[in-house]
């Protein structure tokens, strides 16, 4: 009898975990920083939807959040939801990477998107900011359905291009 509600835990449990990793597409994305002279250009990568609201951040490049702040519109959607305290926002981001990315460089980064924001009116928002150098809410917004990631972007600030890695279906 102990072993049945072993085994039938069991299997819930892995039901669990497979269900909900199905429930996230992963993909890659590069990004290539135009080449400027200062410090590292902090960005998010947001899921906004048609009204630019705030669905989910999927990664945030630049790890002292007290810079945060020099991204504004990202700035305020964690104040009002008060996600800025670390074990409160850093749990909530699938990706979290280290320092900043410099003028010039380029790098590749794992995102996870929930499936229930695929497909529809939603958009990856690339947002940027470096220290007295600028900001730019919209660097990139790119529409998250296969189409639109199987493109390349050009930035309108201090991402000069991204261009998706789509998995092998």
């Amino acid at each position: 009898e102990l072993m049945k509600i072993f085994l039938n835990i069991l299997l819930i449990t892995l039901f669990l975990v497979y269900s909900k990793n199905d429930e996230m597409i992963s993909l890659k994305c590069m990004v290539e920083i135009t080449d400027y002279r200062g410090e590292g250009a902090y960005f998010s990568i947001s899921i906004i939807d048609d009204k630019d609201q705030y669905l989910k951040t999927v990664y945030v490049l630049g790890t002292d959040k007290t810079w945060f702040s020099e991204m504004k519109s990202f700035w305020k959607h964690l104040k009002i939801n008060n996600l800025y305290l670390d074990d409160e926002f850093y749990p909530l981001i699938e990706g979290i990477s280290g320092p900043t990315i410099s003028g010039g460089e380029t790098r590749i980064l794992q995102l996870k998107i929930p499936k229930l924001h695929y497909n529809k009116t939603n958009r990856l928002r690339f947002e940027t900011a470096v220290e007295d150098k600028g900001y730019y809410t919209d660097d990139i917004n790119v529409e998250l359905n296969k189409e639109s990631l199987s493109k390349s972007y050009q930035g309108n600030g201090f991402i000069r291009n991204i261009k998706f890695i789509l998995p092998v279906k």
